[in-house]
């Protein structure tokens, strides 16, 4: 006999059945880029927050979810707000946006080289020519 009223319940998603929940693909996705543009390693992370490369590497696949506590901790290491990992969730958890609203999702490794050599240019002025030079190169391309 039903406990319920006779109303059948909905099965609850499970990663060994339908995969890897979207949402926790999506925060794995952006705990790694964040974890390269900041040029840490998995094993970096790992060390740093008491646990192996082998949970960082799963948390990068979506394989498991980041929890609420452990996430603060990689924002803290990360140097990113919290919101930083759902940045570019779409509406629905089914369907992330495949564009972050910063643009992130489609950083490459060499994007994420330059931004690196970028950020470890100590002086302002320098800096300030660079990006300059390189807006003048993208609206004025040589040819």
């Amino acid at each position: 006999m039903s406990t319920n009223g006779g109303k059948s319940r909905a099965r609850r998603r499970t990663a060994k059945e339908h995969g890897p929940d979207p949402v926790d693909v999506h925060v794995g996705q952006r705990l790694r880029l964040g974890r390269e543009l900041a040029g840490l390693t998995q094993t970096g992370i790992g060390r740093s927050l008491a646990m192996s490369f082998q949970v960082v590497q799963k948390y990068e696949q979506g394989e498991i979810r980041v929890s609420a506590s452990r996430l603060v901790e990689l924002s803290r290491l990360l140097g990113k707000p919290v919101d930083y990992f759902f940045a570019g969730l779409g509406p629905s958890p089914d369907a992330p946006e495949t564009v972050a609203a910063d643009n992130t999702e489609c950083v490459g490794r060499r994007e994420i080289e330059l931004v690196r050599a970028f950020r470890a240019i100590a002086n302002p002025e320098l800096r300030q020519r660079l990006a300059s030079l390189l807006r003048d190169i993208a609206e004025n391309p040589p040819g």
